[in-house]
């Protein structure tokens, strides 16, 4: 039986054809949970020291032995490692910030300074509209040895230089800022407590800075913000400072977590440390961090490395390179919801 035919308005074709593509501002067909679906109710994976590469000089083994890992390029660990997020080491230079974990004897690097790390990161990200948020953790590092004297410790101007170098390459819209999480509430951590993180709508394809350090220079970075008011990155928080949105805590089975990631923040946790876990293909750490509901667990070896154990390695069981968050994800949720592969199309 022939259906009826009734004459349609233009605007009202071009209004079905969008709706048939999933566009016209309705949830992206992709995505379908996008709307509900909050960042901390998911989990990601980040390569730790990830611009490290194994050291070529000689090294006695107390100091080798726990730097004895390597990471290739960033953009080859997003593509090809399950990665949604780095951790970098930067140092205050004279007239830079190099990116290294030891200066002289442990400094080998897929990328450096801090700024070419960040434009290899944004053209990864602009290459792959809808990937699920990228966290970078910048880590600003002082020396306990001196072995590099034109390097100094990190003050209060050294790390607005750090937020000036994000903004030379990141443009506010790469962004997923603590004013966008703080919306109109008091405080960031009110927000975060009251009504979670954004909705990955509105975080799908950003990039989530964090300065992973605690005082002092923690608290040179909050001068004047308290909740980090105008500042491009995230800090640490101490659970119940008004900045606190993201949390680290390194051992996981400490019992915090799963209250934290029940109360809404983002808890960054590592799955293996200094390569013990890794030489002795012990996976009880791996298994405690991807069960704790941190929502950002951090390994050096998302891959297998054959000069370390061919065995071990860290991935998100059911999910890559995104899953829903084991204790907070709502029921209906499924990795593909986080990123689906089959949407992630290169331009």
């Amino acid at each position: 039986m022939r259906r009826a035919s009734f004459p349609v308005a233009a605007g009202s074709v071009l209004a079905l054809a969008l709706a048939a593509c999933g566009g016209g501002g309705g949830k992206p067909e992709a995505y379908p949970l996008d709307d509900t679906l909050r960042v901390n109710e998911i989990q990601l994976l980040n390569s730790h020291n990830s611009y490290h590469l194994r050291p070529t000089v000689p090294l006695p083994p107390f100091i080798y032995d726990p730097v004895d890992y390597t990471h290739p390029p960033l953009d080859q660990q997003l593509d090809n490692e399950g990665i949604r997020g780095f951790e970098l080491d930067v140092f205050n230079g004279p007239d830079g910030l190099p990116v290294a974990h030891t200066p002289v004897i442990d400094a080998e690097t897929n990328c450096t300074p801090f700024e070419e790390c960040l434009r290899v990161i944004k053209a990864w990200s602009d290459a792959h509209p809808g990937h699920a948020p990228l966290f970078v953790l910048v880590e600003p590092k002082n020396q306990s040895i001196v072995l590099e004297p034109l390097f100094h410790d990190f003050d209060g101007p050294a790390l607005r230089r750090l937020d000036d170098a994000i903004t030379s390459v990141l443009q506010p819209s790469d962004i997923l800022t603590p004013d966008e999480v703080r919306g109109d509430a008091p405080t960031l951590r009110d927000a975060v407590r009251d009504r979670g993180w954004p909705a990955l709508e509105s975080a799908r394809g950003k990039i989530v800075l964090v300065l992973l350090k605690g005082d002092p220079e923690r608290s040179l970075y909050l001068e004047g913000r308290p909740s980090l008011e105008g500042a491009p990155m995230f800090v640490t928080a101490e659970e119940d400072a008004p900045s606190a949105a993201f949390i680290k805590i390194d051992e996981p089975d400490d019992p915090r977590i799963p209250r934290l990631v029940r109360e809404n923040f983002i808890v960054r946790t590592r799955a293996d440390a200094d390569v013990v876990e890794a030489r002795a293909n012990d996976v009880t750490r791996r298994d405690l961090a991807l069960s704790s509901g941190a929502q950002i667990v951090s390994t050096d070896f998302p891959v297998p490395d054959p000069v370390i154990s061919a065995e071990y390695s860290v991935q998100l069981p059911g999910g890559k390179p995104g899953r829903c968050n084991p204790l907070k994800a709502p029921k209906d949720c499924r990795p593909v919801d986080v990123e689906n592969p089959e949407h992630l199309k290169k331009r």
